[in-house]
Formats: C-alpha cells, structure tokens, sequence
C-alpha cells in the first residue's frame, strides 16, 4: 500500500509591531513609501525544523493608494554570524534599497484596492533552510503604510511534510 503524504502546518511564527506581541518585532506602522524595514532575528534552534513556510502579509495604505503598486517581502538568512546583505539582526531601518540585492524576495503583495483602513492581504510559500533569519520588507505602494501597530504583519507558518 502506497505512504500518503500530508502537510503539518505548525505554529505560526509572527513578524509585527511589538504592540501585537509578535515572535520577533518589524516596525511597520507609517512605513513610507520607497522604504524598507528589517526584522529582529528569528532564530529557529539547533534540531531539525521545517524548511517550508506559507507566507500571509497584511498591510493597510496611509493614504489613497495605487491599485498594481507593490510592498515586497524578503528574507536574510544567516549562519549566525553574517546575515545577507549585512543589515543586522535587529528591528531596524533598511539603510539602502542596494541591500535587497543579496537578499531572497519570497513575496509580493499587490494592492487590489485604493481605500484606507482596509486590509491588503497575500500569501504564498517560500523555502527557508537556515537556522536564523529575519523577515525584511521594501514599500513601492506610492503612499506610507497606515500609521497603525495593530494592523500590519508577516506571518510564516511552517508546513512540513508528514509521511503517513
């Protein structure tokens, strides 16, 4: 008889305002428009872990935005000690869009819509190998993210593969 093979979503790990009590704090309220922002470091220990994530990212625009202007999701991956792109390992300001060139693009959020106080929200999956990493994103939506610390995230959900 043949093994099936399903998929075991596990706790998702959160990257948000601390004000949403996240897994690891990215500051994202009023996020202006041709910036970028990283996250403090996840560090997901020494045993095995999954290496697939679905991404879900919910944003709200400040202002009227542009329906098609995008906000992008990165990762930086680390061995501990040199993380991509060389950005750090805290919440913290991106300090050139350059950096995004050594780190991995797993998402793209698209706004569907010009209206304020409405959620734009995507999702997708990415492949995550490593031990540390930080969740980095660059806002090309023309407008500031809402000026807001309950209402923005990036949420990774790990779905590793169960043999049965």
């Amino acid at each position: 008889m043949p093994n099936k093979i399903y998929t075991a979503r596990e706790t998702a790990i959160t990257f948000a305002d601390s004000a949403q009590t996240p897994s690891y704090t990215i500051t994202l309220s009023a996020l202006a428009n041709g910036a970028g922002r990283i996250s403090a470091q996840a560090d997901r220990g020494a045993g095995s872990t999954a290496s697939w994530y679905r991404w879900r990212a919910t944003i709200q625009q400040a202002t009227a935005g542009t329906v098609g202007n995008t906000f992008e999701i990165y990762v930086s991956t680390s061995d501990g000690t040199n993380p991509d792109g060389n950005e750090g390992v805290a919440d913290a300001a991106l300090s050139a869009e350059n950096k995004l060139k050594n780190m991995r693009l797993i998402g793209i959020v698209i706004a569907d819509l010009t209206t304020t106080n409405t959620n734009i929200t995507a999702s997708g999956d990415c492949w995550i190998p490593t031990r540390y990493f930080s969740v980095v994103v660059w806002n090309r939506l023309g407008v500031a993210l809402k000026t807001d610390t309950a209402v923005h995230s990036v949420k990774l959900t790990p779905i590793p593969d169960e043999v049965q």
